[in-house]
């Protein structure tokens, strides 16, 4: 008997030791090496206690400071500047810090950039790229390219490239799609379904819900004052299907509750309808997409070149006003 006792505590002892020694100091702000090998062809490696001590480190680390908690440092109160005109950070769009396959990851972002971008029918860098996302989703101002922080993003994006780029195929990655519908999106069943699926997180008026000091987002607002604007990608009702579809409810891997395809399109309809769901609009028709021949399908705002309406690019049907392009392309 004293035997087994020994033996089984000598156990217990190896297994603690090894989950130990796993783990990741909280105070370091690091976080543990996550992978998905669910497809051969992909595998995000993640983990900051690899990174060397120095200033490189130093930066990388601030950059996913900034990433998480946007809204402390660089919110309406931010401690290092006050530039984001809402309370959201980037993570609430780009999920698990940017590295979520089909939640809007920039795993690649480093790599993509500088690129032609059709919205501004110009060779974007990074840093414009971080800029983008400062002005429209956080109703923000610029950030100097030459800033601390916005070398930081630059750093931790450059980082999280570094550690996959050998990866031939990140699971995941752009385009986030999904296939076009047959139909419409139909706004009034989104109401439906997004007061059964998704009101008890972002409110039934699209408010989100506040962090319990009052200051940022447990989950962030999707229209309102202080939703993403008009202009933004999320405003596309295609592009956010496809986001609500792979990633939301939020706790669906707990709860085993999903939305089927046409529900997110749905959803994005009634999200995306200003005209029962109001959202910030800087107005911005005449600047973006220059070439108006280059608009996505799904793009929102006119004017347009061919012959379908504003209403049918915004909810669709899409697949008429794909296959008239592929017919001008030939």
């Amino acid at each position: 008997m004293k035997l087994v006792f020994v033996i089984g505590s000598f156990i217990f002892f190896l297994c603690f030791l090894v989950i130990g020694c796993t783990q990741v100091e909280k105070n370091d702000k690091t976080i543990p090496a996550k992978q998905d090998n669910s497809d051969n062809s992909s595998v995000i490696s993640y983990d900051t206690a690899s990174i060397p001590p120095g200033p490189e480190r130093e930066f990388i680390l601030y950059g996913r400071e900034l990433f998480i908690n946007t809204h402390i440092y660089l919110g309406p109160k931010g401690t290092v500047k006050q530039i984001t005109g809402n309370e959201m950070d980037c993570k609430n769009c780009h999920m698990e810090n940017g590295t979520k396959p089909f939640g809007q990851p920039l795993v690649t972002v480093s790599a993509r950039y500088p690129q032609y971008r059709a919205r501004e029918a110009t060779i974007l860098t990074i840093q414009d790229r971080v800029n983008n996302c400062l002005e429209r989703p956080l109703l923000g101002k610029n950030l100097e390219f030459d800033s601390k922080e916005m070398k930081a993003f630059a750093m931790y994006f450059k980082w999280i490239w570094d550690k996959n780029k050998n990866v031939m195929k990140i699971k995941g990655d752009i385009p986030n799609t999904l296939p076009w519908m047959d139909r419409k999106a139909d706004w009034k069943e989104g109401k439906i379904d997004y007061e059964k699926f998704c009101a008890r997180c972002h409110g039934l008026d699209g408010e989100g819900i506040k962090a319990p000091d009052g200051y940022g987002y447990t989950y962030p607002p999707v229209w309102g004052k202080y939703g993403y604007a008009i202009g933004s990608s999320m405003h596309r009702v295609g592009k956010l299907a496809a986001f609500i579809y792979n990633n939301m409810p939020f706790d669906k891997d707990v709860t085993h509750i999903s939305v089927t395809e046409e529900q997110a399109y749905d959803i994005a309809a009634y999200i995306n309808n200003e005209t029962v769901n109001p959202r910030p609009n800087f107005h911005e028709e005449e600047t973006l997409y220059p070439h108006i021949a280059d608009k996505s399908t799904d793009y929102p705002i006119g004017p347009y070149v061919d012959t379908f309406t504003q209403d049918q690019h915004k909810y669709g049907p899409y697949k008429p006003i794909d296959e008239y392009w592929k017919g001008r392309k030939k």
